[in-house]
């Protein structure tokens, strides 16, 4: 434990990052499979560093995960049937984006889509 806060005194530059939803959300499953936070495996491969040993990072809630699939599926399913009141262009984007973080769920988890 005294480890961590001194290290904490030592990094006292901070570092912003944007992502799209899409990128963070691979972001964070790669850390979890690496079971880092997402500060410390984003440390690591920008420094192009070993990752260090898996930290004291919770890994993904399974149940949590899966229940939220169920409800971007049940999302996507009411948007399709709607998707005629909106611009066919803005249907297809969210679709996609829809579909795109239901992937990165399932993979989350270890499953194929």
């Amino acid at each position: 434990m005294a480890g961590s806060g001194s290290e904490k005194r030592q990094r006292n530059i901070i570092c912003s990052v944007r992502f799209t939803t899409t990128e963070y959300a691979l972001v964070c499953v790669n850390a979890d499979q690496a079971s880092l936070t997402v500060a410390s495996y984003l440390r690591a491969a920008g420094a192009k560093l070993q990752l260090p040993p898996a930290g004291h990072c919770p890994s993904i809630d399974r149940q949590m995960t899966s229940q939220l699939m169920a409800v971007m599926g049940e999302a996507a399913t009411a948007f399709r049937d709607a998707a005629h009141l909106v611009d066919p262009d803005l249907a297809e984007t969210t679709m996609n984006n829809i579909n795109e973080y239901r992937i990165v769920l399932f993979e989350s988890m270890g499953r194929a889509p």
